[in-house]
């Protein structure tokens, strides 16, 4: 896949095109029927071909690049196409019986066919894959070559001519799952195995009325791509983790038994060791040993039993520091929080001046700063910090987006600092936020990395946002390698022959990161799949899930959440600032959630939090610089990073209670626990009912309570001639500390008492409404 990413964008910076060209997956946004949302308009893709004229000189033939693939209609493609030849398309997007293509016989239609014998590997899918793939949204796999593995054919004798066979793998059953195309000679009159086969294929789609959801086919293109190979062939995804100082495991499944390998090393060679455990498995577990400290290794998974060998792609991983001085996680919000849902001394750090902070982060730097952002404006501050840090001997290098210079960034050009911008004439911008802190020196303590949702501009500072600060030197290294290949060099100077942007991009980052003891996941767009790995985070949930975000588009993360709400994860609460832009999942996500449109200031953040109330559930925040759309996956330069961490966690719940209450929110919040000697953790021995807080109110407070038992508990409240006004809490309460929101719009002024009832549990507090 790197090497796909490579050619794609020599050939990019190579070749004048008519027309921008974009990202295949750009083209598989459908509408709620199955039909792209494009069709009719006129595009330029460049991709590798797939298929040609294996099912007919009219095709249809298939290309893919790094993000899709995509089907092309017409003898004038088919025709004249090779597998493996890289081409540039340009076509008019249509529709026929569900399947999105290129119809190659419009006028106005030109291939441009640039060089041959370009091979990709095929992605390997589940039948459930293909079922569960957003057919009215972002139509992930149609039109991809793609492999199924251990698959049963249900048909006895010969294969025929134009007949479809059901298929069966483990995950399920695709009803005439299995095409066999009437151009496809080779494999017509062949026996049908009676014994689980792989097969490869292009995804087509034939289903002749809306909507268009199922009918869904594999295609083999010859009798090769029915493959009886026994060998384990390993699946991914291929995983490193439990990452120490000295150490990290690697965790792979292969589709048949094997034994299970690991090469290293400091470079791709894998020059370093092996490590082979003579077992006979399809779950593989290998621990890798005997490593030096914050230090980046490549590494790959083997499999061997007696058919052969299978090995994964390439990796990468980063061994833990040991550095006390290091490891440290500040999170910043710039409007205020509400701490009543704080865990004992973890207090979130509200109504900070994003400017100046990142002033102090800039002046304590010593040897350099990486800086890529979309926008830097207004700031003149900032901007004099980064010149006095450049006369003082910093190394200064700058990425882009392709814009009109602002204010502030044409101030750093004017001093002299190299900068690059994003390369003219691909789709979407450069969106990231980040800086990098002395990661380019041989200190590890002082390298840090700043990220978050936060543009560099005065006018955002009155925006709500969020920032991320880590001190380590593992992560900031993975930022300087993606750095780098925006700028095209390690040096000091730009290339601009060789920085990659957009799809131009490979994932050549490592991802996971143990940093003090808490796991870290970074991810960037458009090479890493971030939206799957947001998919991947928010399946994990077993208790809630609470967002808030500028913007939200991608029907696949929505769905996730539908089926975590239909297993039982019913505490879904999201806030979404622009709910009527193209393709929001407002409408769809209220259907099941608690859901607000923002009111107010302009809410920018882009964090989501899975069972922040959890702390033995991986509580993980997700955050970064990219808008949960398609536009942040398939085209714009982005980061994401992935905290496991309940104090992390906890801090964005205070940040997300009080935009929650804000949009109109009240409800109950539980506020995580640990029993522990640790200094942050505390044990509840008794019951206690708090003073609401603020109080007077007006309309909205928030009452707390810590429950010492489990036990069935009831808060009420009544008014002074003791009536029942409203009941807030009447639930099986688990011990921990739990905050009620009460919203008094429709009661008039006056003092109220809040009562808490229980087993031998009967506390009562007064509270003033003033309107």
């Amino acid at each position: 896949m790197k090497k796909l990413f490579l050619l794609l964008a020599f050939l990019y910076l190579n070749f004048s095109f008519s027309q921008t060209v974009v990202p295949i997956a750009d083209l598989r946004n459908n509408d709620p029927n199955g039909v792209p949302l494009d069709t009719g308009q006129v595009f330029t893709v460049t991709g590798i071909v797939t298929s040609a004229n294996q099912f007919g000189v009219n095709g249809p033939g298939s290309i893919q690049d790094a993000t899709a693939g995509l089907s092309i209609f017409g003898s004038g493609f088919a025709g004249q196409v090779q597998i493996g030849d890289s081409v540039t398309v340009t076509s008019t997007l249509t529709h026929f019986n569900g399947l999105t293509q290129f119809d190659f016989r419009r006028t106005g239609s030109v291939l441009v066919n640039h060089s041959s014998n370009h091979y990709l590997d095929t992605i390997i899918v589940t039948i459930s894959d293909i079922a569960s793939q957003q057919w009215n949204g972002f139509e992930e796999f149609e039109s991809r070559l793609i492999r199924l593995n251990n698959v049963t054919i249900q048909g006895t004798g010969n294969f025929a001519s134009g007949t479809n066979y059901n298929i069966t793998d483990a995950t399920g059953t695709l009803i005439s799952g299995l095409r066999i195309d009437n151009d496809v000679t080779s494999i017509i009159g062949q026996p049908i195995p009676q014994t689980p086969v792989d097969l490869v294929g292009i995804l087509g789609q034939y289903k002749t009325s809306v909507p268009y959801n199922t009918g869904y086919q594999l295609l083999p293109r010859f009798l090769s791509d029915i493959i009886y190979d026994n060998s384990p062939l390993i699946l991914n995804p291929v995983i490193a983790s439990n990452i120490t100082p000295n150490s990290f495991t690697v965790y792979f499944n292969t589709a048949r038994n094997g034994n299970s390998q690991v090469k290293f090393g400091l470079t791709p060679s894998l020059e370093l060791d092996s490590v082979v455990i003579n077992n006979d498995t399809t779950v593989h577990v290998v621990p890798v040993t005997g490593l030096q400290q914050g230090t980046l290794y490549y590494f790959r998974a083997y499999s061997t039993n007696s058919f052969g060998t299978s090995f994964s792609s390439l990796q990468s991983v980063t061994t833990a520091s040991t550095n006390p001085q290091t490891g440290a996680i500040n999170v910043y919000f710039n409007f205020p929080v509400d701490t009543t849902v704080a865990m004992t001394g973890n207090a979130a750090n509200g109504n900070v001046n994003f400017a100046q902070k990142l002033i102090e982060r800039i002046n304590a730097t010593t040897y350099s700063i990486d800086m890529a952002v979309y926008s830097f404006a207004d700031l003149p501050d900032v901007a004099n910090a980064i010149i006095a840090a450049k006369n003082r001997g910093v190394k200064v290098r700058v990425v882009y987006d392709n814009r009109t210079t602002q204010n502030s960034m044409q101030t750093l050009i004017n001093a002299g600092i190299p900068f690059i911008k994003r390369t003219s004439g691909l789709n979407g911008i450069m969106h990231n936020k980040f800086f990098v802190f002395d990661a380019r020196d041989t200190i590890a303590v002082n390298d840090w990395l700043w990220t978050g949702s936060w543009n560099i501009t005065l006018n955002e500072s009155s925006w709500e946002n969020n920032v991320v600060e880590i001190n380590d030197p593992t992560i900031t290294q993975a930022y300087t390698i993606e750095f780098e290949e925006m700028w095209g060099s390690s040096g000091d100077t730009p290339n601009p022959t060789n920085a990659r942007f957009g799809f131009q991009k490979s994932d050549n980052t490592p991802h996971i990161f143990n940093i003090a003891g808490r796991e870290v996941k970074v991810y960037f767009s458009p090479s890493d799949g971030v939206m799957n790995k947001i998919v991947s985070t928010i399946n994990t949930a077993n208790k809630d899930i609470y967002f808030a975000l500028y913007a939200f588009t991608r029907s696949d993360i929505a769905t996730a959440m539908n089926n975590r709400f239909t297993a039982g994860v019913t505490d879904i609460r999201g806030l979404i600032d622009q709910v009527n832009t193209s393709g929001s999942q407002y409408s769809f996500l209220n259907t099941f959630a608690e859901m607000f449109g923002n009111v107010g200031a302009t809410m920018h953040h882009k964090y989501g939090l899975v069972d922040a109330t959890q702390v033995y559930s991986n509580p993980y925040v997700i955050t970064g610089s990219a808008n949960w759309s398609n536009s942040a996956s398939n085209d714009n330069d982005e980061n994401v990073i992935i905290i496991d961490d309940i104090f992390i966690a906890n801090k964005y719940m205070q940040e997300f209670k009080k935009r929650y209450n804000e949009d109109g929110g009240t409800n109950t919040f539980i506020i995580p626990t640990i029993i522990s000697n640790d200094d942050q953790t505390f044990e509840i021995k008794d019951f206690q009912l708090y003073q609401n807080y603020p109080n007077p109110f007006n309309p909205i407070t928030t009452i707390r309570f810590e429950v010492a038992k489990a036990q069935n508990l009831k808060l009420v409240v009544y008014d002074l001639l003791g009536r029942e006004v409203k009941v807030l809490f009447d639930q099986f309460a688990l011990a921990g500390i739990i905050t009620v929101d009460f919203k008094a719009d429709e009661l008039s002024s006056g003092l109220y008492i809040y009562r808490l009832i229980g087993e031998n549990v009967n506390f009562s507090r007064k509270m003033m409404l003033l309107k």
